[in-house]
């Protein structure tokens, strides 16, 4: 029987319009529909959905095909019913693995908490003797199966923070998942669950990245992370795609989704934070407002505006208007003195491109957007910063030698 045959088709264009009215998040469209979570799941066709930010506690999937679903911040438990459902391929499938192991073998819950408070180094010796095909010496996994062992491990990926055990379960990641499924299930878990958990997830990308770049699944993984809903995701992963050299792979694909719209507040943070890095005139040369403290955010120009002459010239205003201030508060007749004045013939626009040009050549991800568009610009910018840095090192050795010179 179709669904037509059982509702009136009045009902189902109403439902329809609704469900269009909402802004398609699966929360708001059961909300819509007034379905009921502990019934109307049963045995439902769930394919591929987007579960992002839904809270699915007390949710019935009893039966039902989650296959290929996905999310962020994605909220479910125990209370949650996943018996007799197909989650292959779904960011439930870790979980749910790792749930009936516990609830079959109390064993492993007692084993799970030891292997958190163990010393990184237990876990590293048996992760490099099991699977590196050793004899296994003395461990709390010594007596574990494979799969109980693989649930173990990718159970600390996603909730233990200690980076050396993080480094050494990412090195064999794909030992311990088996699978290429058993890994995209074990990423979106990761990510469905912990994607606020910036320092995770920027782990995540950066270890898992850099010891698997050339595994497509990871790295396809790491480029989704760059499209999150999350700003904060989204920076930390396009910085670990930086560092590890992702984002040079896919370079055409990621530059564009970089230069989008929704990522102009990455922009303008790794832009400022470099900016900071490099001293005052270069905030001022990146500021329209030329302020050095407290920078507004829609102050900080973007890529685009970097060497238009125009905001040069409102930066160079900012910042003659700054200097004129300051300088009044130490001359009590309110005019301007010649050690003033000399800093006005430092504020032309050359000199801004110049700053600018090395906070692009300082910034993360932008400096080899900047490598590649502007060549000249960026070769000449490195010169300046690393003579700059070699003089800095130079008055720092030469202060040392004077110190060791006094009686």
């Amino acid at each position: 029987m179709s669904l037509q045959e059982l509702l009136d088709p009045g009902e189902i264009e109403a439902a329809f319009e609704r469900v269009c009215n909402t802004s398609g998040d699966f929360s708001e469209a059961c909300v819509a529909l007034d379905l009921n979570p502990t019934r109307d799941f049963r045995f439902s066709n769930l394919q591929e959905v987007d579960f992002s930010g839904a809270d699915l506690r007390g949710f019935d999937f009893q039966g039902a095909d989650l296959s290929g679903s996905y999310g962020a911040e994605v909220i479910f438990d125990s209370s949650t019913n996943f018996d007799g459902a197909d989650l292959q391929g779904s960011c439930f499938a870790t979980y749910y693995r790792e749930f009936l192991l516990f609830k079959r073998d109390p064993l492993a819950g007692r084993m799970y908490r030891a292997l958190l408070e163990e010393d990184p180094f237990e876990i590293s010796t048996w992760l490099h003797q099991r699977y590196r095909n050793r004899r296994e010496s003395h461990s709390i996994l010594k007596n574990a199966n494979p799969e109980t062992a693989a649930i173990l491990c990718q159970k600390l990926l996603a909730d233990d923070i200690d980076l050396t055990k993080c480094t050494d379960l990412f090195y064999f990641l794909r030992s311990i998942t088996g699978s290429r499924i058993e890994l995209r299930e074990l990423m979106l878990s990761i990510f469905a669950q912990q994607s606020e958990n910036v320092s995770l997830i920027e782990k995540f990308a950066t270890v898992a990245s850099s010891l698997h770049r050339d595994d497509p699944d990871v790295r396809n993984f790491v480029i989704q992370l760059c499209a999150a809903k999350s700003p904060r995701v989204r920076k930390a992963a396009f910085k670990a795609s930086f560092n590890t050299g992702i984002f040079m792979q896919n370079f055409a694909k990621m530059r564009a989704q970089f230069l989008q719209a929704e990522n102009q507040s990455i922009r303008k943070d790794l832009i400022i934070e470099a900016a900071i890095m490099l001293g005052r005139q270069h905030v001022s040369a990146v500021n329209i407002a030329a302020e050095l403290d407290g920078v507004d955010a829609s102050d900080v120009l973007d890529l685009d505006e970097f060497f238009d002459a125009e905001i040069a010239r409102k930066i160079s205003a900012a910042m003659w208007k700054r200097a004129s201030a300051i300088q009044a508060r130490f001359d009590e007749k309110g005019k301007l003195k010649a050690k003033t004045q000399s800093v006005a013939v430092r504020l032309d626009l050359p000199s801004i491109f110049r700053w600018q040009e090395e906070v692009l050549s300082s910034a993360p991800v932008l400096k080899m957007i900047f490598a590649i568009d502007y060549p000249e610009r960026a070769t000449a910018a490195k010169s300046r910063l690393a003579a700059r840095k070699m003089r800095e090192q130079r008055a720092v050795d030469e202060r040392a030698r004077r110190s060791f010179r006094r009686p």
